[in-house]
C-alpha cells in the first residue's frame, strides 16, 4: 500500500467527523437560550468547519495524484454524513441528549480527536506545512476540550472522575462501532456490485430479444399476433 492510499481513508473519515462536529455545534447554537453559550457554540462550529475544509483540501490533493477509480471512492457527498453515522437521521445530539450528556460528549470527543490527530501528525510529518496545520488544529481541539471541561466541572461538580471515564469509554466504543459499520458497507458493496452488474446484463440481453415491431397492433387481429411479441 502506498503512502497516499493509507492517507486517503484517514483524511476522508476525519473530514467527515470535523464537518459533523461543526453541524452539531451550529444546532446547539440555535437551541440554547444563553447568548454567551450561543457564541461559544458558534466559535466552536467555526473552528470545526475550518478543520473540515483543510482536511478536504488535503484529500483533494491526494485525490488528484490517484487513479480516477480511487479518487471516486473518496469523493465527498453530504448524505455520507448520515450513511456513515456521523450525523443521525433522527436529529442532532443536542436535540436528543440532556445538556449534561451533550457537554460530556464534547469533552470526551475532543480528547479522542486529539489522539487521532497525533497519528495523522506522525503520518504527514511534524515539520511539514501540513504537520504545522495539524498541530494548530490539535491546539483548537484541546481548547475545546478545556472549555467543555470547565463548564462541566462548574455546573456538575458532584460528577465523579470515573463517570467521565465511562463517557469516554462509551464514545470510544461508538467510534469503533462506526468504523465496523462502514467496513461492512464497503464489504457488501464489493460483494453485491458484481451481482447487480450480472442482473443488469441479463436484463439487457432479454430486452434485446423483445420484438418491438409486434407492439404495433393497429389494424391487426390480436389472435394472430406471434408469441414473440412478448419475448
Amino acid at each position: 500500500m502506498t503512502k497516499i492510499q493509507s492517507e486517503l481513508p484517514i483524511f476522508y473519515e476525519t473530514a467527515h467527523a470535523e464537518l459533523a462536529s461543526a453541524l452539531e455545534m451550529l444546532a446547539a447554537c440555535k437551541v440554547t437560550n444563553s447568548p454567551k453559550q450561543a457564541l461559544g457554540y458558534f466559535m466552536h462550529a467555526k473552528d470545526e468547519y475550518n478543520h473540515a475544509r483543510y482536511f478536504f483540501k488535503m484529500l483533494s490533493i491526494r485525490g488528484r495524484r490517484s487513479s480516477i477509480e480511487t479518487a471516486r471512492d473518496f469523493r465527498f457527498t453530504p448524505p455520507s454524513l448520515i450513511t456513515k453515522g456521523y450525523i443521525s437521521n433522527k436529529g442532532f445530539l443536542v436535540e436528543k441528549m440532556m445538556l449534561k450528556d451533550f457537554i460530556a460528549f464534547v469533552y470526551t470527543n475532543e480528547l479522542l480527536a486529539k489522539s487521532s490527530f497525533e497519528k495523522i501528525l506522525n503520518l504527514v510529518g511534524r515539520s511539514t506545512e501540513e504537520g504545522k496545520k495539524i498541530s494548530s488544529i490539535m491546539t483548537d481541539e484541546l481548547r475545546h476540550h478545556g472549555m467543555a471541561k470547565k463548564y462541566f466541572l462548574k455546573h456538575y461538580p458532584a460528577l465523579q472522575p470515573y463517570q467521565l471515564m465511562i463517557y469516554r469509554l462509551r464514545e470510544t466504543l461508538n467510534n469503533r462501532g462506526r468504523k465496523i459499520y462502514d467496513a461492512n458497507l464497503k464489504f457488501l458493496d464489493r460483494l453485491l456490485t458484481p451481482l447487480y452488474r450480472i442482473l443488469a446484463f441479463v436484463a439487457g440481453t432479454l430486452a434485446r430479444k423483445v420484438n418491438l415491431s409486434e407492439f404495433k397492433r393497429e389494424g391487426k387481429n390480436l389472435m394472430e399476433i406471434s408469441s414473440n411479441s412478448i419475448l
